[in-house]
């Protein structure tokens, strides 16, 4: 099979130098001319490679495309060409993700070498992605995240392939879905694991002291403050610096941190000495930062220094085959924490548990756990120790279909097999219902065509 590039450049005589280059060794090549013409190629096609000029209408536009690369698909292999052969402009495209950058003019011979052994990465790149998802479908767990559906899988493809890189990171998701678990495992991942990760949440600090607590102050800057204190940049230093709910900073907090991430340095409040900084900034939202900044809340420089690499972690109600994982994760925690042990969870507490949306995600089944295993008298999970806004949806469904619950089996079960059966069975009534649509057959389920199509592989169904 013939592998894909995309050429982007606003040189109109280069793109089609380089088209009839990749043509002639045998690749498949559409060309772009501008960011929104890359950007819309990217989304509509996935890449072995992309070759990107740096700089076309704007400074920063091959960084963006870069950019929208990784996203898009995190193994695709990104060599920036430029004309501007600094060491720091090599260092920034490599910094964010780049295999290597070429400075032109350039030969036919250096850029076959260099794409040829940017696809060897990719080669490299693909076994170890195969070696992630039998790791993790063997034990449920990654970097303390426990899970093992596509939704979370693509999660952590991601940050496999963007931790050893020192981009910017922003992480959206809802509240207790696990934005901080996904940060600490970008910097576990990281070359800077050795050094500290520093978690801060910006929401939960007054106005009046966000500053102090983010650069510290000297001694007498402000009443109550006998000596000099390091603030938790100081604190980071050549680690990672987790900024969590930072669309609650108000702007002239906004403008400081945006001065500071751009200078590499910073004074401590009442200070006039600036510091160095290296540190990596991983930012996290529950709010939709995008319309924040469009509405004037958020400034817009500093959404596109924070948003290099944006990494969306999904609700539970959208990955609920990871409910029986976290489930018996959570179920050995506090068994051990309250000194009850706990043999499983049965049939009917799991089916409620599968049937809730979980509108406080992961979180909200953690609490709902150690509350059942502070409930329950026996050493299984019953349906009766879960809440009355849990199991209400299995009770209703049993009345409505005027039936008994399955009884679980003396001799037990092997509850993934069940799983599998139900998930077959659900994609087969789907597909009987949209007469083999897959697309509104994935929008019946909740769940995206990129997952149906796994999920039809997975058992067989063609």
């Amino acid at each position: 099979m013939k592998e894909y590039v995309l050429v982007v450049d606003d040189e109109q005589s280069l793109r089609q130098v380089l088209e009839l280059f990749f043509r002639k060794e045998g690749f498949e090549v559409d060309t772009a001319s501008s960011l929104a013409e890359a950007e819309a190629a990217i989304a509509a096609n996935a890449y072995d490679l992309v070759l990107t000029d740096l700089r076309m209408a704007q400074p920063d536009d091959g960084l963006k495309v870069l950019r929208a690369a990784v996203q898009k698909n995190p193994w695709t292999q990104v060599i920036v060409l430029t004309a501007y052969a600094t060491v720091e402009t090599a260092k920034e495209a490599i910094r964010y993700g780049a295999y290597d950058y070429l400075t032109k003019p350039f030969d036919n011979a250096n850029l076959r070498k260099l794409v040829r052994a940017a696809l060897a990465r990719k080669e490299d790149d693909a076994g170890r992605r195969k070696a992630l998802r039998e790791s993790v479908r063997g034990t449920s767990v990654y970097e303390g995240i426990v899970g093992r559906s596509e939704a979370i899988l693509g999660v952590f493809e991601l940050i496999d392939r963007v931790a050893p890189t020192d981009a910017n990171v922003m992480i959206l998701g809802e509240s207790g879905t696990g934005k901080e678990l996904v940060a600490a495992a970008l910097h576990a991942r990281s070359p800077r694991k050795e050094f500290p990760f520093v978690p801060i949440n910006c929401a939960a600090i007054p106005e009046n002291l966000i500053e102090s607590e983010l650069f510290g102050h000297v001694r007498g800057a402000f009443t109550g403050a006998v000596q000099t204190k390091k603030g938790l940049f100081e604190t980071a230093h050549r680690g990672t610096l987790f900024l969590d709910e930072v669309g609650e900073l108000p702007q002239p907090m906004q403008s400081k941190l945006l001065r500071s991430l751009q200078e590499r340095s910073f004074r401590r409040v009442g200070g006039n000495e600036d510091i160095s900084i290296d540190i990596r900034i991983v930012c996290a939202s529950k709010r939709d930062l995008h319309r924040e900044m469009v509405e004037g809340r958020f400034r817009d420089d500093l959404y596109f220094r924070l948003n290099v690499i944006q990494v969306f972690v999904p609700p539970l109600r959208d990955r609920r085959e990871d409910i029986p994982a976290l489930a018996a994760h959570f179920l050995a925690k506090f068994s051990e924490k309250h000194g009850k042990p706990m043999a499983r969870i049965d049939g009917e507490a799991m089916r409620a548990l599968l049937a809730y949306d979980f509108p406080g995600n992961v979180r909200e089944l953690e609490n709902l756990l150690e509350r059942a295993t502070i409930m329950e008298t026996k050493n299984v999970i019953s349906v009766g120790s879960l809440p009355p806004n849990v199991t209400k949806f299995v009770t209703l469904g049993a009345a409505a279909a005027g039936e008994n619950q399955e009884s679980f089996p003396e001799e037990g079960l092997f509850l993934d097999t069940e799983m599998d059966r139900l998930e077959k069975n659900h994609l087969l009534n789907a597909l009987e219902k949209t007469g083999g649509n897959r697309t509104e057959a994935a929008k019946l389920l909740n769940i995206s065509l990129r997952s149906i199509r796994y999920r039809l592989q997975k058992h067989g169904i063609e």
